[in-house]
């Protein structure tokens, strides 16, 4: 609700102040690398190739997050625009890793392909050191999402619907106030503080953090699991949230059919996640050491 809450340090040291969003998401980051000292221990990893994929992980899911921003969201038309009044140079602008406008799925989608090929190339003839990257991702990729989802708290983007029962006014002048009045004119007043509205950015916090416990639980379990398992809890835990979360949403954002662009997505994911936790709830565990 307050999007500026971390500019005094950012001025502290002279830095160019990116926004609360993108303060906690590049926060995120950093945690992997905790995430992933834990996780070489837990899966049996080498951590000197794990430290490798966030290298190229970060870099390609902050890209194609934002490539997913101007496709799904209505974007295309005011980023050609822009691109044609400016030239060349206006690429940069478009997708600058460290503005605002960007997507979750898009990161997901861009973070998974380069850990893929990340993976292969670290580990060209194993297949069970791509399932276990991809179970110390989802935990580095929860625990983003718990935090990030209050930096959207913090700057009033993905907000849900008005709402008497259960409801959050945001303050006058807020990105929040802006967005709903051009959703909502006939019921949002530019001069005092917003309709409550649902705080769906918190509820998706909350849920993530959830999730976060649930696979740290399943990674520290003296009955270890299958490589791939967590993997696919994550999927179809985070699938149903996001799916259900969605309906409870009002900021505007791309749709098809009866379904929001996310929600679409979500079935995907779910599919996904089932047919690898059929696959590997039942699978012999290995001890391997992967090097």
């Amino acid at each position: 609700m307050n999007p500026y809450i971390f500019k005094p340090a950012f001025d502290f040291f002279g830095f160019p102040y990116p926004g609360a969003y993108m303060t906690i998401l590049f926060f995120s980051f950093f945690m992997t690398l905790p995430i992933m000292i834990f996780a070489s221990k837990q899966f049996n990893m080498s951590f000197r190739k794990m430290c490798f994929l966030p290298l190229v992980i970060v870099p390609s899911a902050l890209f194609f997050s934002k490539v997913f921003h101007i496709l799904f969201e209505d974007m295309r038309q005011v980023y050609m625009d822009g691109l044609r009044e400016n030239g060349i140079s206006y690429l940069w602008t478009m997708f600058n890793p460290f503005a605002p406008g960007h997507v979750f799925y898009g990161g997901l989608f861009g973070g998974f392909l380069a850990g893929a090929l990340g993976t292969l190339a670290v580990y060209p003839h194993d297949r069970t050191a791509f399932l276990k990257t991809a179970d110390a991702a989802s935990i580095c990729v929860a625990n983003g999402l718990w935090l990030t989802r209050i930096g959207c708290f913090l700057e009033g983007c993905c907000f849900g619907r008005p709402s008497q029962l259960f409801g959050i006014r945001f303050p006058q002048g807020s990105k929040t106030m802006f967005m709903l009045y051009t959703l909502d004119p006939e019921h949002t007043n530019l001069f005092t503080d917003t309709q409550p509205i649902i705080p769906t950015q918190l509820i998706h916090s909350f849920s993530n953090f959830v999730i976060l416990a649930v696979l740290l639980k399943l990674a520290l379990s003296k009955n270890p699991k299958n490589p791939g398992y967590i993997s696919a809890i994550f999927l179809l835990s985070y699938s149903v949230t996001r799916f259900l979360i969605e309906f409870l949403r009002f900021d505007p954002r791309g749709s098809f059919l009866m379904f929001s662009t996310s929600q679409w997505i979500s079935i995907i994911l779910f599919i996904g996640g089932w047919k690898l936790f059929q696959k590997t709830k039942t699978a012999k565990n290995t001890k391997k050491k992967v090097r």
